[in-house]
Formats: structure tokens, sequence, C-alpha cells
């Protein structure tokens, strides 16, 4: 009786509820999408190389997005437990005016360097705007996300994504199917909802005083100084979820290849999708230990043994069911992909144990560690990417990214030795 007393007292605590609503949340649109994949991977909606255009206009945002960030997300991950109210909110301000600026030098390089991004990637003109105010866009949805999941907002969190992913999936499907507009459509639909969580979160952040604070020189200098790590691991993050893809377009010129091969990594990176929606739930959790006087190790082993055993029987669930959900839900043009997913979801997979690792690192602000890690993941992830999708081909893209993020992982335990030795010490006490 005791026990199923237990049982029922966890259900409705309220960790498990939060991390119930960050989980549900996140696979809402996945599941949204997937439920929309036999639209999308119709050719008389979507041909194959429409899908790989779209697969590069996504990689591209990710690329331009560290340079707009400059590192304000993570140090707004870790400052808003650590400054008071005001100092906070000129740490907001600061960060806003620095990522308009910085959306505008992108702006202005992409038009630059159009011709080359035309011929080399068969970028269409409206990219070489779209992208960098996607990227903007997206750092308005990050910065008022982490700033509600700080604050423990479950709810409002839920509303504020699933609101966007209803507005541009329903926007896409609209657009696609009863206009014609092809990739058009889903590139318009994105634009779109972003824009109006964008405006919600400037609502947001000037109704609870975040942007009304003073744009302050000392701040522009410390974030630019943590910017150099962080720009440069994020440029890793790029060459390793999207350098594979790229180089598969340059090298082979065969976009419909890049859209089955990005197919894959859709299925891939579900187990990403979870690790994101957990991490959500769980890095302000293990910042407020690291925080506490005396840090309470005890909070942060329960939050790792939780997270790894989640992401483990994810992971083998995923191998035995998505060969089925490939075949069931998507047209048979992109089949032969599916022998691409079984290394990607490895690689994939290996990422989310190197990314609960860096959590450590981010929260020590440890600049030169970060640093280190991030030059070895670019030189890695590039090298491995080019040498194997020159001798392989497509395949050898997704063999690559299996190598590459076990390297990354084993990278992450090596930077990260100290504090979990300590996790392990405290645990046997």
């Amino acid at each position: 009786m005791t026990s199923i007393q237990s049982l029922k007292g966890q259900y409705k605590s309220p960790a498990l509820k939060a991390m119930g609503i960050y989980t549900i949340t996140n696979f809402f649109g996945k599941g949204l999408s997937f439920l929309l994949l036999p639209l999308f991977t119709n050719p008389k909606y979507l041909t194959p190389a429409d899908n790989g255009l779209l697969s590069l206009f996504g990689q591209a945002i990710i690329f331009v997005l560290p340079f707009i960030n400059l590192g304000v997300l993570q140090s707004a991950s870790v400052d808003y437990f650590k400054l008071d109210r005001k100092n906070f909110k000129d740490f907001c301000t600061t960060g806003f005016a620095m990522a308009i600026t910085m959306a505008i030098v992108s702006a202005i390089a992409f038009f630059l360097g159009r011709d080359f991004l035309s011929k080399r990637f068969s970028f269409p003109a409206i990219f070489i705007w779209a992208i960098p105010f996607a990227a903007f866009l997206n750092f308005c949805y990050e910065f008022v996300i982490l700033l509600v999941r700080n604050r423990d907002d479950a709810p409002r969190y839920m509303k504020v994504n699933i609101t966007k992913i209803v507005m541009e999936l329903g926007l896409a499907v609209l657009l696609i199917v009863y206009f014609s507009w092809g990739w058009l459509g889903r590139v318009s639909g994105i634009l779109v909802s972003a824009a109006m969580v964008a405006l919600y979160a400037v609502y947001f952040l000037l109704k609870n005083g975040y942007l009304c604070g003073t744009v302050r020189k000392q701040i522009i200098i410390a974030e630019l100084k943590y910017s150099v790590p962080i720009i440069t691991m994020q440029l890793s993050m790029f060459c390793l979820f999207s350098s594979d893809s790229f180089l598969l377009a340059g090298i082979t010129k065969n976009t419909a290849e890049v859209g089955i091969y990005g197919m894959a990594c859709v299925f891939g990176s579900i187990i990403i999708t979870l690790s994101g929606a957990i991490i959500q739930y769980m890095v302000p959790k293990i910042n407020k230990a690291l925080a506490a006087e005396q840090t309470d190790y005890a909070e942060i082993q329960k939050q790792a043994k939780m997270y790894f055993s989640i992401m483990a029987f994810a992971f083998v669930a995923l191998l035995l069911c998505v060969p089925v959900i490939y075949h069931l839900f998507i047209n048979s043009t992109y089949w032969p992909g599916i022998r691409y997913f079984f290394f990607l979801s490895a690689g994939y997979f290996f990422w989310t144990i190197a990314v609960f690792m860096y959590t450590f690192l981010l929260y020590h602000k440890q600049k030169m560690k970060l640093f280190a890690q991030a030059l070895f993941v670019i030189a890695i992830s590039l090298c491995s990417n080019y040498l194997f999708i020159k001798a392989m081909g497509s395949i050898g893209a997704a063999v690559s990214v299996c190598c590459s993020y076990f390297i990354v992982m084993l990278l992450a335990f090596i930077a990260t030795k100290k504090y979990w030795k300590l996790l392990l010490h405290s645990a046997k006490v």
C-alpha cells in the first residue's frame, strides 16, 4: 500500500508534471510534423529537391544564429540566477541591442556573398534576406523561452510553443496545398510564425521590465569576450549538425539526394528533440544546484541518472520503431534513406550524452575549455565529413556523423572530468 501511495505521490509531483509539459510540448511539434510527412514528401507538392533546399535553409539559419546571439542566450541562462533585477534588466536590454546590430551585419554579409551562395548551393534570391531575418526571429523566440523556463512557467512554455508550431505548419499546408507555393510556402510559414512569436517576445519582455534597462558598455565588452568561445562552440554545432548537408550538396551538386538524406536526419534527430525537452527542464535545476552556497550534488546526481536512463531507453526504442514508421508515413522516394538513419541516430545519441556534460562548462563559463572543445569539434567534423562524403557519397555522410559524434562525446567527458568525478565521489559518500 505504501508503494502504491508513493507512486501516486510521484505522479502528482509538480516536478514530474513540469517535465511532462516540456516533453509533450517538444514532441507535439515533432508529432504534428510527422503526421504531415505524407504531404511534405509527396512529389505533387514538394519534390526531394525542394526538401533539399528547405534543409539547406534550416541549416543556414543555424549557421547565422551564433553571430546574432554572441553568447547572450548562454549568459542569460546563468545570469538570471546570479544578477539582481536591475543588472539583469540592463543585461537583457544590452543583449537585444547587440542582436539587432548583428542581424543587420549578417544581412549585409549575405547580400555581398549572394553570387557565391547561388552558384555553390543553388540559393534562391529570397534566402539572402530571409535567412538573417529568420535567425534574428529565432533569437527572440529562444530568449523569451529561456526566461519562461527559468521562471519555471511550464504552462506558458507550452502555450508559446504550440501556438508557434500550429501557426507555422498550418500556414505551410495552406500555402503549399491550396496556393501551390511549393518550398516557398514552407519558408513563408516559418517566417510568419516566427515573426508573431517575436512580437510576443517583445511584449513579454516589456511587460516584465526586461527591456527597460540601459545599454551598458561593460556588458557589451564582457559579452564580446565571452562570445568568442561561445560562437566557436556554436559554429562547431553547425559543423556537427549541418556541414554534412552542405558538403553533400557542394560535392554531389544534387539537392534531391540532400532531401532524401535530410529526411533520414529528421527521423534520427527525434532523440535530440527528446533531449532538448528534458534539458529545458533540467538545466535550471542543475544551475540552481550549482549556484547553492554548498553545491547540491544529490540533486545533480538525480537529474543525471534520470536523463541518461531516458536517453538510453529512447535510443533503443527508436532503432526498433523508426524503420516501420519510415515506410508507413513517407513517400517511397525517400525509402533508400533508411540506411542512413541507423548511423545518424547512433551519432545523435552520442551527442545527447555530450550535451549534458557541457552544462557544467557553460555554468562555470570555462571559456578556454569551451574554445578548445569547439576547435576540436570543427576540425573533426569538417575533415571527417569531407573525407567520408568524397569517398562514399551520402552513406559516407551518415557514417561520418556517427564517428564524429562518438569522438565529441569522449572529448566532453575528458573536458568535464573534474565535475563528474566529484559527482561519483559524492555518490559514494
